[in-house]
C-alpha cells in the first residue's frame, strides 16, 4: 500500500481487483514520459494511486482514470490532456468562465456520464491543484478545491444504506480481458440476453 496519506485514506473505501499488482508497474513507468511530454510535474497523489492501483475504472457507472502515458491513439493523462487543448477552442472554451483558460485545464480522467475531469493548474506546485469538472455537452466548470486524492475518496465514500461494501476498481488490462472473452466487467459473468 502506498505511503501517501490520500490514498492510504482509500484502502477500506476501494479494493483493487488481483491484476492490478500486474498493471500498476507498467502504468507507473508512464510517469516520466507524461512529464516530459507536458511539461509539467504530476500531482502526488495521483503517482502514488497509479503506483497502487494502476489505471482503470471504479465502480459501477465508472470513474475511469487513464494511464499517466500510452502510445498515440490510446487513452492517457498526456494524450487526453494534448486532444482536448486541441479541442477547446471549437468545443469547450465557449463553457469555460471567462478567467479560465483551456491551457490551464489538464484533463486527468472522464466519467461514464460524459463528465471530464482536470487538474486546474493554478500554479507550479501540482499537488495544490484544485480538481475541475466539466459535463461535456454544456458545462459548466466546477471546481472542487480538494485534490485528487480527496476527490476519489468522496466518489469511493458509499452512500448511508444496510450494506456499505467497498467500491471495486478493475484495471484497465482485465476490463480488456474480461471483454474478450465475452464477460460482462462489472460482474465477471456472461453478458445477460
Amino acid at each position: 500500500m502506498s505511503s501517501h496519506p490520500g490514498i492510504r485514506a482509500l484502502s477500506d473505501l476501494l479494493i483493487p481487483c488481483g491484476q492490478s499488482s500486474d498493471g500498476a508497474p507498467h502504468d507507473l513507468a508512464g510517469v516520466a514520459e507524461a512529464e516530459q511530454r507536458l511539461g509539467i510535474r504530476l500531482p502526488s497523489d495521483y503517482i502514488a494511486f497509479i503506483e497502487t492501483y494502476g489505471s482503470g475504472g471504479i465502480g459501477e457507472d465508472p470513474l475511469w482514470i487513464p494511464p499517466p502515458y500510452g502510445p498515440p491513439g490510446t487513452d492517457s493523462v498526456a494524450g487526453s490532456a494534448e486532444l482536448f487543448w486541441e479541442q477547446a477552442p471549437q468545443h469547450y472554451s465557449h463553457l469555460l468562465p471567462h478567467d479560465i483558460s483551456a491551457d490551464k485545464l489538464l484533463r486527468w480522467g472522464f466519467i461514464e456520464d460524459g463528465t471530464h475531469l482536470f487538474w486546474l493548474m493554478t500554479g507550479n506546485d501540482s499537488n495544490a491543484w484544485p480538481i475541475a469538472d466539466l459535463y461535456e455537452d454544456g458545462g459548466p466548470l466546477t471546481i472542487h478545491e480538494d485534490g485528487f486524492a480527496a476527490y476519489v475518496q468522496r466518489w469511493c465514500t458509499p452512500t448511508p444504506g444496510p450494506t456499505q461494501e467497498p467500491v471495486q476498481f478493475i484495471h484497465w488490462r482485465e476490463y480488456n480481458r474480461l471483454l474478450d472473452e465475452g464477460l460482462n466487467p462489472a460482474t465477471g459473468f456472461p453478458w445477460a440476453l
